[in-house]
């Protein structure tokens, strides 16, 4: 019985004891027999018991059905499925993303645990809770791995029931999926120009390379070095945005004028590669880091550049609270698009060699874009040209309100 309803009841019959005996005075005042007032008590005492007894139950009950619903509530705001058993093995409360993840009807509360479960390793590790032993496993169901933790609930010592939890692990494997494919991908990036610099030098110094091929092999290490640093950078400046760090510097930045420094250090590239360079801007003004936002805008016009063809152009506006940068070149296949904005990704390798390229300038772009709250549009037709848009969202005009 509930430690609630026996204190309940204790008191109820104190109160029914006293007034039994107030009860017993008065009819004895009024000359009843005896036997009548034993009667009439005893009557007053039953009824009045049991009465009060399921008023009692009532309350409780309705007290534990607001409850169960609070905790219900809880439960399903909470971050991953939660499942409740009572000391009776009967689903006490369960989450609306665990019903999802067992497949459980919707009125699951009272289902004994075999009914509710059907996995035999949720079961091993239900039954060891019952014993007092938390554990840890796996579950898989619709292609959507869980980490499931259970635990025993411990209630004044005693073991109460027993709490599983269900954890998504998909965003947590992604990431590690991409981790591992980062390490490879630049330990990949890497090996190339070092290869490059480690055999010119080394024919260099043990005086294989003719007098006449030395500028030549001087030239490509000084050419592969370079490479190596640019990556390196690239590294860098994505590992810094994935850990979002605060910007040091907040300022009011006209985007234009980004555009113009941005074209003033390109113009040197946009000759070497025969490309045109062209810009056509209005006032944009957005609160953030200048490196940041000028890091946007080179990617996007090296990118254009070193993707274009000899006698391309590139086209460089703004318009409203929209930057779009859009050339003449090679264009981008509708198979690729999707990926473009992928770190390494690139839709011709041997291009992306000749020309120097990191494969992480859209990356970079997209991280930036993304910490602005900006969209990003990609227009492409292959042997024609692509057109790549950033709007920006509403900025505050004064920096110190960012």
């Amino acid at each position: 019985m509930d430690k609630r309803i026996r204190s309940m009841l204790i008191i109820e019959y104190l109160i029914a004891l006293m007034l039994t005996s107030v009860l017993s005075v008065a009819l004895a005042i009024i000359n009843m027999p005896q036997p009548w007032i034993f009667v009439i008590l005893g009557f007053i005492v039953i009824t009045g018991s049991i009465t009060l007894y399921q008023l009692t139950r009532a309350v409780v009950r309705v007290e534990n059905s607001y409850k169960r619903a609070e905790y219900s509530a809880m439960i399903d705001s909470m971050t991953g499925g939660i499942i409740i058993f009572d000391g009776n093995a009967r689903v006490y409360t369960v989450s609306d993303d665990a019903s999802r993840y067992l497949g459980l009807p919707e009125y699951a509360v009272g289902m004994y645990k075999t009914d509710a479960i059907k996995d035999e390793e949720l079961l091993r590790c239900i039954a060891l809770a019952e014993r007092g032993e938390s554990s840890i496993t796996e579950y898989t169901v619709d292609g959507v791995t869980l980490r499931v933790l259970v635990d025993p609930v411990i209630f004044s010592g005693q073991i109460a029931g027993t709490m599983m939890l269900l954890l998504d692990m998909g965003e947590q494997l992604t990431l590690q999926r991409m981790r591992r494919e980062f390490a490879a991908n630049v330990s990949h990036e890497l090996k190339t120009p070092l290869t490059s610099i480690s055999g010119y030098a080394e024919m260099i110094a043990m005086g294989i390379a003719n007098k006449q091929d030395i500028p030549v092999f001087a030239e490509r290490i000084h050419r592969e070095s370079n490479r190596m640093l640019a990556l390196i950078s690239d590294i860098i400046r994505l590992s810094s945005l994935d850990e979002s760090s605060a910007e040091s510097e907040k300022e009011l930045v006209n985007i234009a004028d980004v555009v113009d420094e941005c074209r003033d250090v390109l113009l040197k590239s946009a000759e070497d590669h025969g490309v045109s360079l062209n810009t056509d801007t209005e006032e944009l003004n957005v609160t953030g880091s200048r490196s940041l936002l000028s890091e946007l805008v080179y990617n996007l016009m090296d990118n254009a550049i070193r993707y274009n063809r000899e006698g391309g152009s590139v086209f460089v506006e703004i318009r409203g609270k929209t930057l779009t940068v859009r050339d003449t070149g090679i264009g981008i296949p509708k198979e690729h698009r999707a990926h473009v904005f992928e770190r390494f990704y690139r839709v011709d390798k041997s291009r992306s060699r000749q020309t120097g390229g990191t494969g992480l300038g859209l990356a970079i772009v997209k991280h930036i874009a993304e910490k602005y709250g900006a969209e990003i549009q990609l227009e492409s037709r292959e042997n024609e040209g692509t057109s790549i848009s950033v709007t920006f969202r509403e900025t505050p005009k004064n920096p110190e309100n960012a």
